[in-house]
């Protein structure tokens, strides 16, 4: 049963990441986003982790008070991880600075680690003649969040 919940939610993403035409796209996206969003709600632990991560891939903006919500107050560190990860992929200045205070109080020395890396990859994929902030062993997580200034 859990399967296929995980398979209903992923099957809109498949549909939508293809480059074909498939009818009024805007309403497409719109029923994505909340079936995405209804799975933050879940109980499932993996429905909400798949569900915030999905969220940051289709950059929703109607997503980011929820995101920011999971990351303070997550009961799990892989619920506030992914969402450090989706706020950073979607971009907005709000989930920006919650990732950036987080970085700088969470409690949790994990979670204040990778929010720091995903800040300064995000600031240096903006301004990158500006600033060269990431270390040499972040050359991955800096390809990570590369796609979002594009």
């Amino acid at each position: 049963m859990k399967h296929t919940i995980v398979l209903l939610l992923l099957l809109p993403a498949l549909l939508f990441s293809q480059k074909k035409d498939i009818g009024n796209s805007s309403v497409n996206f719109a029923q994505i986003e909340q079936s995405y969003l209804s799975g933050l709600n879940s109980d499932n632990l993996g429905l909400k982790v798949s569900c915030a991560y999905f969220l940051g891939e289709i950059e929703s903006q109607k997503a980011v008070i929820p995101l920011m919500k999971m990351l303070r107050s997550g009961e799990t560190e892989q619920e506030r991880l992914i969402a450090a990860l989706s706020l950073v992929k979607i971009g907005d200045e709000r989930g920006i600075y919650l990732v950036k205070r987080r970085a700088e109080f969470c409690k949790c020395e994990r979670t204040r680690r990778l929010c720091k890396n995903l800040y300064y990859a995000f600031y240096n994929s903006k301004y990158e003649e500006d600033s060269q902030y990431v270390n040499e062993g972040d050359n991955e997580l800096v390809n990570l969040v590369a796609g979002i200034t594009k």
